[in-house]
């Protein structure tokens, strides 16, 4: 397959990228100049100059994007790089008759679950009582329940990709992703035992994101086995075929 990734240059895109450049033809589009091969730097909100670069692609993996997600970062950041470049991504990809289409969302289009009990006990490190085997948790069909406008401007992402599977015919899986580091470690952070995705699943998971059949649209929580969940990552895993193999309780910092 040809394979495009948007935001290659970053820690995601890179650890995706190195895999799948063992099966596939990768090529990507960054915002700054990299000496990866087949990469080229264009800004994705201007449709004009990006639309060429999907011409032949098989799948598309969007992952470019204002990442910062704190109450201060506003819409004059989120709506060129969150807003008008993901709706032009999806249109190249669809006027070139791009197959599949990978959009990188986050946990935080449902974030404010974790407001609720038992998840919000979970997120802090709290487990007394709990039992991570009988935990109920937040499915991909609950609505949406955004914790900031980044999550917001993610929910839009999803719901562009829901537009394009049922009246476009392209096949989508929108990625909820958990919480991805520069040196693969889960951090002090106790939700990070429930978001953590090691650079290995990830790797595995987005292969698994452009291969598997019987695609039409579906929303999936991106993280690893991790025994603490909020998320209902296991239905993600069976419906693209994935079996995870790492467990941020191997790798929780001793107290």
């Amino acid at each position: 397959m040809k394979i495009l990734i948007t935001g290659i240059g970053g820690t995601i895109g890179s650890v995706i990228a190195d895999a799948l450049s063992k099966q596939h033809e990768v090529t990507g589009i960054d915002i700054r100049p990299l000496e990866r091969e087949g990469t080229v730097v264009a800004d994705l909100t201007d449709i004009d100059a990006i639309s060429p670069l999907f011409e032949g692609v098989d799948a598309v993996i969007h992952l470019a994007a204002e990442r910062r997600h704190t109450p201060d970062i506003g819409w004059d950041l989120l709506l060129p790089t969150n807003v008008v470049a993901t709706a032009n991504v999806y249109d190249a990809a669809h006027a070139a008759g791009v197959r599949r289409f990978v959009f990188a969302s986050s946990m935080h289009v449902v974030g404010n679950y974790e407001t609720d009990e038992p998840w919000a006990s979970i997120a802090a490190g709290r487990y007394d009582g709990l039992d991570p085997e009988t935990v109920p948790l937040v499915t991909a069909d609950m609505p949406v329940r955004p914790d900031g406008r980044y999550a917001a401007t993610k929910a839009l992402g999803e719901s562009l990709g829901r537009y394009y599977a049922d009246c476009e015919g392209m096949e989508v899986v929108c990625v909820r992703l958990g919480t991805i580091a520069d040196s693969n470690a889960i951090g002090d952070d106790p939700r990070g035992c429930v978001t953590w995705f090691s650079h290995a699943d990830l790797a595995g998971f987005f292969s698994a994101c452009v291969e598997a059949p019987g695609i039409k649209y579906e929303i999936v929580y991106g993280a690893s086995a991790n025994t603490w969940k909020i998320y209902d990552t296991a239905s993600g895993w069976k419906a693209l075929g994935f079996t995870p193999s790492d467990n941020a309780e191997d790798h929780r910092p001793k107290s």
